[in-house]
């Protein structure tokens, strides 16, 4: 149970009130957590710490922000109901009062708050507005059609977070990545920055995976997909500013 003293700390800044928590966040994971941009990209690498970070951040919003609605949204139902149990999990370790509702898919605290996991299908944009916090799982899987029906579910002073790996040089995942003037806040999150990774864990996964799918999910590089024939370095390479382009009359 937090102090009147220790709630205040954790109500204005998320890393105090993970830290109460006895979760000692990583430097990347106190950028991210203390980031008041409304628009926000995570590239990150496998098992760095991403759901656990994202939880903490979805129940303070709900916590202190009486009556927010915060969405959870995965390419399926079970991928956000898994960061739903996360964040379920981490309620309870703070001993608050008893939930006012908790089902299988959405969370309701006393103060009106409201956790929701959604699927990344057409139905999910019906019927939710508003939203405070969303957050897009795995977003680079998440349809272009899903990503554009989520954009006026948020509220004109909410925020979405999609976190994601790469899965190639297409979707909407990587083109607000490749747009630099899009006003989206950027965190890169590779092995590198990770404490969770030391150079003997690395060496092993790039053993076992390779450096093509290691540089995707572990790097965080936007490579080619599987369904090029040709790769983009290589038909970049076909083209010379010394070879003017055919002229027809």
């Amino acid at each position: 149970m937090l102090d009147l003293g220790s709630d205040l700390a954790a109500a204005l800044d998320p890393v105090a009130f993970a830290g109460r928590l006895a979760f000692d966040a990583e430097t990347w994971q106190q950028r991210l957590l203390r980031s008041t941009a409304s628009r926000v990209l995570v590239r990150c690498a496998r098992q760095v710490g991403k759901t656990q970070t994202t939880s903490f951040k979805a129940v303070h919003v709900a916590l202190y922000r009486s009556g927010s609605l915060v969405l959870i949204i995965s390419p399926s139902q079970r991928q956000s109901d898994e960061m739903l149990l996360r964040v379920k999990a981490l309620y309870r370790t703070l001993g608050r009062a008893k939930l006012a509702k908790d089902s299988g898919s959405e969370l309701v605290l006393e103060n009106g708050s409201r956790i929701v996991s959604l699927p990344g299908t057409e139905g999910t944009s019906r019927g939710f507005s508003g939203a405070q916090l969303i957050v897009l799982d795995e977003a680079s899987r998440v349809e272009d059609s899903i990503f554009a029906s989520v954009l006026p579910m948020v509220a004109s002073d909410g925020a979405i977070w999609a976190l994601s790996t790469p899965w190639g040089r297409r979707g909407w995942f990587y083109e607000l990545h490749d747009d630099v003037a899009n006003g989206w806040q950027r965190h890169k999150v590779t092995v590198y920055e990770s404490g969770q990774y030391g150079p003997h864990r690395i060496a092993e996964v790039k053993a076992a995976l390779g450096s093509y799918v290691f540089a995707s999910d572990y790097e965080c590089e936007f490579g080619d997909t599987d369904s090029q024939l040709f790769g983009t370095e290589m038909v970049r390479a076909a083209f010379t500013p010394a070879i003017k382009p055919l002229e027809f009359a």
